[in-house]
């Protein structure tokens, strides 16, 4: 199991991070979290990331279901939150989505490497044959 480190500490487990992104719920919260920067003013100050009921009216999906999904992409390290009063704000995690990018980055680089070492493998042995 691979883990990636964030650089507030936080240990991401790239299973976990698939695992949340599988879903499609999952997947168009964090794409709306990720389209712009949400704003709210709570008591005079301005709080960054948006609420469980505006998500629940942006994607026309209830509340309860909308907090079960926030919930996953949190323990997954997708999403973070801040608390105002009762109010939670939720925002995406741009470390940990990074971290992921150059994880993939490195394995298609690795994938890339062995396909052009299994290439000259192939050209060195038929060059034999000749």
């Amino acid at each position: 199991m691979s883990h990636l480190k964030t650089k507030s500490g936080r240990n991401i487990v790239i299973d976990d991070v698939f695992k949340a992104l599988s879903d499609a719920t999952r997947r168009s919260l964090l794409e709306t979290l990720g389209k712009r920067e949400f704003f709210c003013s709570v008591d005079g100050q301005t709080v960054d990331g948006i609420c469980v009921q505006d998500l629940s009216s942006l994607l026309q999906v209830p509340q309860s279901t909308i907090s079960r999904h926030l919930t996953i992409l949190r323990q997954a390290g997708l999403v973070d939150h801040q608390q105002k009063g009762v109010w939670h704000y939720y925002f995406c995690n741009h470390d940990t989505i990074h971290l992921v990018e150059l994880w993939l980055k490195t394995l298609r680089e690795s994938s890339e490497k062995e396909t052009t070492m299994e290439g000259d493998k192939e050209g060195r042995i038929e060059g034999e044959r000749l």
